[in-house]
């Protein structure tokens, strides 16, 4: 059986710098307004090994990425997308389960996002159409990474 729906606190905590990358960090938690700083820690400290399968696809990508973080009832969700050749994403979801050390990829079996991470993505999606796409000839990407949601939802 379904058990009832309630909002969710989302939240824009920062643009983080790695490497050559931007890339903007939000919070989703089920029993807090923000998720725990030690999975924001351990996630940052994924980065490299998460960002080094942009090379994937031989697509361009632009070094500007999206980090949800979503403390669950499994655990802290890590899903990870970066936009590439000017209007697709790239997608990695991973899983930290409570009382474990590390995020273990979970995109690999299928698994998609859910309700309240899909208003980050569409807002994301809105957010780079405004922005990039229909300012094609300058993107800004300054003002991209300015369009940040909050809200409980």
């Amino acid at each position: 059986m379904f058990s009832s729906y309630s909002s969710r606190p989302i939240r824009f905590i920062k643009v983080l710098h790695h490497q050559n990358w931007k890339i903007k960090l939000y919070s989703i938690s089920v029993e807090s307004a923000l998720v725990s700083v030690d999975n924001i820690t351990l996630a940052t400290r994924s980065l490299e090994q998460w960002l080094s399968k942009c090379n994937v696809y031989a697509l361009p990508t632009y070094n500007i990425a999206t980090l949800i973080l979503h403390e669950g009832k499994e655990g802290c969700f890590a899903i990870l997308n970066w936009w590439l050749d000017q209007n697709m994403t790239q997608n990695y979801i991973y899983l930290k389960r409570q009382q474990e050390k590390v995020f273990e990829l979970v995109s690999d079996r299928g698994m998609s996002v859910c309700v309240w991470e899909m208003a980050v993505l569409w807002h994301e999606r809105n957010a780079w159409v405004k922005h990039v796409l229909m300012q094609h000839e300058q993107p800004n990407f300054i003002g991209y990474l300015a369009d940040q949601l909050n809200c409980d939802i």
